[in-house]
């Protein structure tokens, strides 16, 4: 019997004007990748991708996200994370992070460089109460889907 071996594709949405919001969601940015993989690689590309793809998190607030293909597929989808350039009605650039075996050493360097976007971002807001909000919405790290 054979292990099907995945790979995890952390990544950082940057936006090319800053806004607070992409409103992007799992499903929509999973369309967004799809497209892209047969418009650069075709259908042989977009079908050695499609079996066990999922974008497993995302957060709007910091603009992170994880994605898991499998480990033939891997290249494809690293391939066109740079030649993507609109999210939805923004225009933004994919920046790759990391790429892992396993979810937990991806969840480990996402907690990391979230906790990095927090020292940076603490020290501009005034509040407690500003500061204990943001701590929230940052470090939450749901992955039900």
């Amino acid at each position: 019997m054979v292990r099907i071996k995945n790979r995890y594709i952390a990544v950082q949405i940057v936006p090319y004007t800053p806004t607070q919001s992409l409103r992007l969601n799992d499903h929509s940015l999973t369309k967004i990748l799809l497209q892209n993989v047969e418009k650069y690689h075709g259908v042989y590309g977009l079908g050695v991708i499609e079996q066990g793809f999922r974008v497993k998190y995302i957060n709007d607030r910091t603009k992170m996200a994880i994605i898991r293909c499998l480990h033939r597929g891997q290249h494809f989808v690293s391939s066109v994370l740079p030649l993507i350039t609109l999210i939805g009605d923004v225009r933004a650039k994919f920046r790759t992070l990391y790429i892992g075996a396993t979810i937990i050493q991806c969840n480990k360097f996402i907690v990391k460089h979230q906790k990095q976007f927090l020292d940076r971002t603490m020290g501009q807001l005034t509040s407690a109460k500003e500061r204990q909000d943001l701590f929230k919405r940052v470090m939450e790290f749901d992955m039900d889907r």
